[in-house]
């Protein structure tokens, strides 16, 4: 290809991108004026933390969100705009995260798959596009003003930096993530795998989590609040929040919804516990003896946070934004994917559009048994790379045939 062909080429490359990304921000852009709940609430404290116009809001902040949230919101009224375009930019600001996850994770697996630098950047490009025009990202940022894209790609990114061996960097994302919401503890059981298998960090990094909660801290400390706040309302006693083990996200729990969280929550957190026990005790029999592929540990993070969701008692319909949102990139060269990552992207956004979008009174039972359904497909091709991949990598390195 000669000069002026890559010029050319590089031009389309750069106008296809531009206009995906456009096309992202014009969709979100669309619903700004749109109001749920949700938004209520945030446009409430919002005022709330703009009245006061310091510090001292975090002393008595009448939300249940994390400090670092209020931060944010506190930050946010700096901005030249209407309460709720405030918000909203907030949420989608760090919709940015999308992408770059996205595009590291897939044009890694396409590297991993033997495709040029050239072809690797490209499904990076797809990657990110997909991400980025997910629905259930717009929705979650432009519709319902939520934050889910910044505890959940910082999670993804600090996996992604813990396998590129910087495992600082690793945990202070994961920090972040973790003080934004307490949701991104769900990818702690990840991290504690890596950490197994790769050994190439002190367990003493893990350290950086707390310590970077804390800076996170300081304004909260500053206005009164004492040093444990942010651990007091994460151990908080959730049974006075939830009457019942059954709230917006339609797992397990739907079928029995009327039960009580003080008695059968600690039975939903049993059995998340034993589901993660268990692929434990099969990871850790053979892990370092074998190669593993970005896409192997994609597939076992998004295995181990849909656990998360799908046993935990009282989760949020948003919950499962992770997987819904990375299902997709894993499925473009793991073709066993492809249909459960378009029924779960489809449940999910049915799901988020009965509950805050209008479309009718939420009845999720049907959306409960896609999510099972996925959940099992995900659950079998885990347990398939867990037990299966290693016998065949032992045979090929003796020679024999499979």
């Amino acid at each position: 290809m000669g000069f002026t062909d890559k010029k050319k080429s590089f031009f389309i490359e750069a106008l296809i991108v531009s206009g995906l990304f456009a096309t992202g921000l014009v969709l979100r852009f669309l619903f700004l004026g749109s109001e749920t709940a949700d938004t209520g609430n945030f446009i409430l404290w919002f005022n709330y933390v703009r009245d006061i116009g310091n510090i001292s809001a975090f002393k008595d902040f009448i939300g249940d969100y994390n400090v670092t949230y209020v931060a944010l919101l506190y930050l946010s009224t700096f901005l030249p705009f209407s309460d709720i375009v405030c918000v909203k930019l907030t949420a989608i600001i760090f919709d940015l995260l999308g992408p770059v996850v996205g595009f590291l994770f897939l044009r890694e697996m396409a590297l991993e798959k033997g495709k040029s630098a050239d072809a690797a950047r490209h499904y990076g490009e797809l990657g990110a596009a997909l991400v980025w025009l997910s629905p259930i990202t717009i929705g979650n940022s432009g519709y319902q003003a939520q934050l889910e894209a910044l505890w959940a790609f910082t999670g993804f990114l600090s996996l992604y930096l813990v396998l590129k061996k910087h495992p600082v960097w690793g945990m202070i994302l994961f920090g972040l993530s973790f003080a934004m919401k307490p949701q991104g503890i769900f990818f702690l059981p990840v991290l504690v795998w890596l950490y197994y298998r790769e050994k190439s960090f002190s367990i003493l990094y893990f350290l950086i989590v707390p310590a970077v909660v804390q800076v996170l801290c300081i304004p909260s400390m500053l206005a009164g609040n004492s040093f444990f706040h942010f651990w007091k309302h994460f151990l908080g006693d959730q049974a006075s929040m939830y009457p019942y083990v059954y709230y917006y996200y339609p797992n397990i729990w739907i079928w029995l919804r009327d039960l009580p969280y003080w008695v059968f929550g600690k039975v939903g957190i049993g059995m998340m516990l034993t589901a993660l026990a268990l692929v434990t005790v099969r990871f850790v029999k053979d892990c370092r003896e074998r190669t593993w592929t970005f896409a192997q540990d994609l597939e076992l993070t998004l295995w181990a946070l849909m656990t998360c969701v799908m046993f935990l008692p009282a989760m949020h319909e948003r919950y499962n934004f992770p997987a819904e949102v990375m299902l997709p990139v894993l499925a473009v060269f793991d073709k066993k994917y492809r249909v459960p990552a378009g029924v779960l992207v489809v449940s999910g956004f049915l799901c988020n559009g009965m509950a805050y979008y209008g479309w009718g009174k939420p009845e999720f039972y049907g959306l409960s048994l896609l999510n099972m359904a996925v959940y099992a497909v995900l659950t079998a091709g885990t347990i398939g790379t867990l037990c299966g991949r290693s016998s065949v990598e032992a045979a090929c390195e003796k020679g024999g045939a499979v």
